[in-house]
């Protein structure tokens, strides 16, 4: 559902050869495949297999995790693939953890 074969035509997108400093906003979808460092808050959030994030706090409703974050997640929906590496704590209203994922952190259920 997921995953990455299906065609990804964000609003924004940061490519693989960008580094982008300082906070993030948007009302609708990002997908990052560079690096980040700063606060994230948009509706959807996909961080590809080369995405790598730093960020003391990432807030949106769907959050999809190929890549790697450093910092902590506050979202309705999360998902992490195999390849998710994250290095913090997870907030959510329901989760799919992929088989390979890593999560150092603890995740907690939103009631």
């Amino acid at each position: 559902m997921f995953g990455l074969t299906k065609k990804i035509t964000p609003s924004s997108l940061i490519s693989c050869s960008m580094t982008v400093k300082g906070k993030i906003e948007s009302d609708s979808e990002i997908y990052i495949d560079g690096i980040v460092e700063g606060d994230i808050n948009c509706k959807t959030l996909i961080i590809g297999i080369n995405g790598n994030i730093k960020s003391p706090l990432i807030q949106a409703e769907k959050i999809v995790v190929h890549g790697v974050i450093d910092g902590n997640i506050n979202a309705v929906s999360v998902y992490l693939g195999p390849t998710a590496r994250i290095n913090g704590n997870i907030t959510h209203k329901d989760i799919s953890i992929e088989n390979g994922a890593f999560v150092s952190g603890e995740i907690k259920q939103k009631r």
